[in-house]
C-alpha cells in the first residue's frame, strides 16, 4: 500500500521575490505542489530532486524542466520523501554528520590528508612546475633580481680584471657546458663572503668569499654547490613551496598565471632564500661528485663550509650568520654543546651534517 503523507512549507516560483505558502501532497509515486489550496505542479518522484540533509537546515525540493523550488523543514515527512525518491545516501551523510566518532575520524583524515598535501604534494608538484615553467620566464626573474642587488645590496667588485679571467678560466675547465658568461663577482656589502644561484643558472660571487677561500679548489667546491642548486632548479622550487596557497588556488581555479606574477614582481624573493636542509644536502652532494669525477678532493668542500661558518658565528642577540647562499637561523649559529636541539629548529643543515657527505 502506498504511502500518502503532506509536507508544509513554502513555494518561491524563481521568477518574483515572493514566497507563497504551500503543502507538498505525496501520493505513491506522484507528488502534487499546491499554493493556497490549488495545485500548481505534479510530478512523478523521478522527476525530483531534494537537496541533502544539514543538520536542521530547510530543505529544497526542485522540478525537473520547472523554475522555482519547495522549501521545508518538516524534516521527518522530508526523509520519506528523500527514501522514495533514493536518497539514502543523503540520510547516511546525514547519520555520520551527527556520530561524534566519526566526525572525529573525519577530522584526523583531513588533517593527515591536507599535512600530507603540504609534505609531499606540494614539494612534488613544485619539482613538477619548476622544470616546465618557459626559459624567458626565468632569464627575466633573474634579470630583475640581478639588477636590485646592484642597485640596493653589492657593490663592484674590486677584483682586477685579471683575478677575475683567472677564476672564470678555472670554473670553466671544471664545468665546460657552464654559460660563463652568467658568472658575475660583486662586493657583498651587508651579505658578506656569500655565493648563490638565480633561477637562469647566473651564479653570484661575492669578493669575500672569494677571498675567504686560500684555494681554488676551494672555490671549485662553492662553484659545484651552486651549480647543484641551478641543476636541481631549488630556487624556483622553493618560491613555488613558499607560495604554496598561491600555487593550491592555481590549480583549483586553473589560473596559473598567478604563479607567474609570484616570479615576476617580486625577484627579491630569490635573494632573501633560506634552502630547506634536503635542498643543501642535495646541492652538497652535487658539488662533491663533481669534485670526485674531476681529480679533485671532497675536502675541499668541507673546508670553505668550515671558514663560512667560523666567519659568520656571532653572537645570538646581536646578528644572524649567513651560509653559502642565504642566510643560517640563529637557531644554527648558535648551537653549542649545551644546545644541540637547537640545530632541528633550523632550515639549514648541520655544519657536521654537511661535514659527513664528504666523507662518503
Amino acid at each position: 500500500m502506498n504511502k500518502q503523507y503532506t509536507i508544509t512549507g513554502q513555494w518561491q516560483d524563481g521568477a518574483t521575490s515572493a514566497v507563497l505558502p504551500a503543502r507538498l501532497q505525496c501520493l505513491g509515486d506522484r507528488v502534487h505542489l499546491l499554493v493556497y489550496g490549488k495545485e500548481l505542479l505534479r510530478a512523478k518522484l523521478d522527476h525530483l530532486s531534494l537537496s541533502p540533509k544539514l543538520g536542521r537546515t530547510p530543505r529544497y525540493l526542485s522540478f525537473a524542466n520547472q523554475a522555482g523550488q519547495f522549501e521545508s523543514d518538516d524534516h521527518q515527512h522530508l526523509d520519506m520523501l528523500s527514501a522514495a525518491i533514493g536518497g539514502r545516501g543523503y540520510a547516511l551523510i546525514h547519520r555520520l554528520e551527527n556520530h561524534l566518532a566519526m566526525v572525529a575520524l573525519a577530522a584526523v583524515v583531513v588533517a593527515a590528508l591536507i599535512w600530507g598535501y603540504f609534505a609531499w604534494g606540494v614539494p612534488a608538484g613544485s619539482k613538477a612546475l619548476a622544470y616546465q615553467l618557459p626559459d624567458n620566464l626565468l632569464d627575466q626573474s633573474a634579470q630583475e633580481t640581478l639588477e636590485f642587488l646592484q642597485e640596493y645590496s653589492f657593490t663592484e667588485t674590486a677584483l682586477s680584471e685579471e683575478r677575475q679571467q683567472e677564476i672564470r678560466d678555472t670554473f670553466q675547465e671544471f664545468a665546460p657546458d657552464y654559460d660563463i658568461r652568467k658568472l658575475h663577482f660583486f662586493g657583498g656589502g651587508a651579505q658578506g663572503a656569500n655565493a648563490f644561484a638565480l633561477p637562469d643558472g647566473t651564479i653570484i660571487f661575492t669578493d669575500e668569499i672569494i677571498a675567504l677561500a686560500d684555494t681554488d679548489e676551494e672555490l671549485l667546491a662553492v662553484f659545484g654547490h651552486e651549480l647543484g642548486h641551478v641543476a636541481h632548479r631549488h630556487s624556483l622550487r622553493q618560491v613555488i613551496q613558499a607560495s604554496a596557497f598561491t600555487l593550491t588556488l592555481a590549480l583549483v581555479t586553473g589560473e596559473v598565471s598567478a604563479l607567474g606574477d609570484v616570479l615576476l614582481t617580486a625577484p627579491i624573493v630569490f635573494t632573501q632564500l633560506s634552502y630547506s636542509r634536503q635542498f643543501e644536502l642535495e646541492s652538497d652532494d652535487y658539488a662533491v661528485e663533481m669534485l670526485r669525477e674531476r681529480g679533485h678532493s671532497p675536502d675541499a668542500l668541507a673546508s670553505i663550509l668550515t671558514k663560512l661558518y667560523h666567519s659568520k658565528r656571532c653572537d645570538w642577540e646581536e646578528c644572524e650568520a649567513t651560509d653559502m647562499d642565504d642566510k643560517e637561523s640563529t637557531a644554527d649559529t648558535a648551537a653549542d654543546d649545551n644546545a644541540d636541539w637547537l640545530r632541528y629548529l633550523s632550515t639549514h643543515p648541520h655544519l657536521e651534517e654537511r661535514i659527513a657527505i664528504t666523507r662518503e
